[in-house]
């Protein structure tokens, strides 16, 4: 699957990171965001009286990993707008591949609110066409529940199931989150990512247009 990282660095270190990552790659959480994700059993969507500690046992070994987009558009945004700082200044944009197994929705700015607050009626249909008919039954079944932590524990099966991440990645739905962040896909993906997997890295010279949101995370929840 293709991916696209954007990153705000500072300008006079922007070429040397560039070659850094070209011949290393990416090997650690660095720039900023430490970004990590865990792989619950999926076989706990049938458990009946699901809760977190189930999905986030106090046991469990994280992965280190890194914030993505599935297109080259979401991942400008970050680059040249959320990330940037008066001293990270230079957009940097890095584009690689993973397998499916190294991925998981990120959820944090979007999709868990819409299972903790989401309005049916109001939801789904976005669930519908940003995360797939498979996405759309986690969510129906976690409306049906009063347990926020039941329902939080099904959206962390939710970001990993591989059905839901492929229609997430091919999903043209552009989501103003939170944190006024916007954005059509977005996912954590497994560290490392070695320099094979790395398609590219650049320096973007001008800044694309990110289209408007078709759907803003507020209009989604009562």
């Amino acid at each position: 699957m293709r991916f696209f990282r954007g990153l705000a660095v500072p300008s006079d270190q922007a070429d040397g990171i560039v070659d850094k990552i070209r011949s290393e790659g990416l090997v650690s959480n660095a720039w900023w965001w430490r970004t990590e994700h865990w792989r619950p059993d999926p076989q706990l969507a049938e458990k009946s009286d699901l809760g977190l500690d189930d999905t986030r046992p106090k046991d469990a070994l994280a992965t280190p990993a890194v914030c993505a987009c599935g297109s080259e558009e979401g991942a400008a945004y970050y680059a040249w707008q959320h990330n940037r700082t008066a001293s990270d200044d230079s957009p940097l944009l890095i584009e690689f591949e993973a397998p499916i197994e190294n991925v998981a929705i990120d959820g944090k700015d979007c999709l868990y609110t819409v299972f903790q607050r989401g309005d049916p009626s109001l939801a789904r249909d976005f669930v519908r066409d940003a995360f797939g008919e498979t996405g759309l039954r986690f969510a129906e079944k976690a409306w049906q529940l009063t347990d926020q932590r039941s329902r939080i524990a099904l959206c962390d099966l939710m970001i990993h199931d591989p059905a839901v991440i492929a229609a997430h990645h091919g999903s043209r739905v552009v989501i103003a989150g939170r944190c006024n962040t916007v954005f059509r896909s977005a996912f954590t993906v497994a560290l490392p990512i070695l320099p094979t997997s790395i398609v590219n890295v650049w320096r973007p010279a001008e800044r694309g247009t990110m289209p408007r949101p078709d759907v803003y995370l507020n209009r989604l929840i009562s």
